[in-house]
């Protein structure tokens, strides 16, 4: 039996957009349900933890961007051939987590002031610390994070492009 899938997000990129990266480069039909803020109200009290994205599966529903992708992944063949591939892969992902939490901070700013404060401390700080060491591991990788294999995390990886913008 083939399985249906629907993803159930905002109508943004955000963390709903690796998930659609990986169903486009698998070429998983999926139903795409993307929601304007007025109509999550319907939907959160149904959420496993009451947050997007979801996926629902056969009309079950699972939550987490990073499971969701880890799962996908696995039925796509993207994920680690060893264990030590997966505790890489699963590493660089969690890192990729810890850098979106300063856009996440940004964005529950109050003024002007404190966000212009904030993008200031992203570019100058934040960025370079992480582009380094990102661009380190992709070097020594032959241009992938983890053995030369396109993997979960390089698409996870790509939406965190959208949120940098520009890497200065």
């Amino acid at each position: 039996m083939t399985s249906k899938y629907r993803l159930i997000y905002f109508n943004v990129t955000g963390l709903g957009e690796p998930i659609r990266y990986l169903f486009a480069y698998g070429n998983i039909p999926f139903e795409d349900c993307r929601l304007e803020y007025e109509e999550w109200k319907q939907y959160k009290s149904s959420a496993p933890f009451g947050q997007v994205p979801i996926l629902e599966i056969n009309g079950k529903a699972y939550n987490q961007t990073s499971a969701i992708c880890r799962y996908l992944a696995k039925q796509m063949g993207l994920m680690g051939q060893t264990d030590l591939d997966c505790l890489e892969i699963d590493g660089i992902v969690d890192t990729i987590t810890d850098y979106r939490l300063n856009y996440a901070a940004y964005f529950k700013l109050q003024t002007d002031e404190e966000r212009d404060t904030k993008l200031k401390e992203i570019r100058e700080i934040h960025n370079p610390y992480y582009f380094e060491k990102f661009e380190k591991i992709v070097t020594e990788n032959g241009g992938y994070f983890v053995r030369n294999k396109v993997r979960t995390l390089t698409v996870d990886n790509h939406d965190t492009d959208n949120l940098v913008g520009q890497r200065q």
